[in-house]
């Protein structure tokens, strides 16, 4: 049973691969699917909305200020906190619990053990979405990991982001982030 799980996993990976080289995610829109990326938490931790200012404040090298009209600025409600950097919305939504429950007795799909770390060692979680509709997936992902690539810290195992199935531990999340966010253009933010 284990090992033919392993070969479906195997098989969905494979088939989610070639249908990126078929269609790039430039040609997916995020109507179509919510990207998202969970940072994952060694501890509960609420992130507020000041944490959240500070890490777009890094991310573009701009100011979030709650000025009215302003097109860059942190909201917080009840259950969310969310983030307008121009045209680009996000949402934080944290979690006191794991991604899933018992993270650590669900390793199989993860090939390091860096990765297998990560997972089994979070039991917090802080989701972080793409709301803008009518953004390219790819586009979707750079922006997303400009953000989250500044929320990493030493109480972060690492970030998973679903729609890859793939999981960064956290000794690599920074650096990886970085990468990814500067993919498409780093000038992301207009400045004023």
């Amino acid at each position: 049973m284990q090992r033919l799980r392993l070969t479906m996993e195997s098989a969905r990976t494979f088939l989610h691969h070639l249908g990126r080289r078929v269609f790039p995610m430039r040609w997916l829109h995020v109507g179509e699917r919510v990207p998202s990326m969970i940072l994952l938490l060694r501890n509960p931790h609420v992130f507020s909305d000041e944490d959240i200012q500070r890490a777009a404040e890094r991310a573009w090298a701009v100011s979030f200020s709650a000025v009215e009209g302003s097109t860059r600025r942190v909201v917080e409600t009840k259950d969310a906190i969310f983030l307008q950097a121009e045209l680009h919305r996000f949402s934080f939504v944290n979690c006191p619990r794991p991604y899933e429950d018992s993270p650590q007795k669900d390793l199989d799909w993860l090939p390091q053990l860096s990765q297998q770390r990560a997972w089994a060692a979070h039991t917090a979680c802080c989701w972080v979405y793409y709301m803008t509709k009518e953004t390219d997936l790819e586009l979707a992902h750079c922006l997303l990991a400009r953000v989250v690539a500044q929320l990493v810290d030493e109480n972060c195992t690492g970030v998973f982001i679903p729609s890859e199935k793939s999981l960064i531990p956290a000794e690599a999340a920074f650096m990886e982030l970085h990468n990814m966010g500067m993919y498409r253009s780093a000038s992301l933010v207009p400045k004023p």
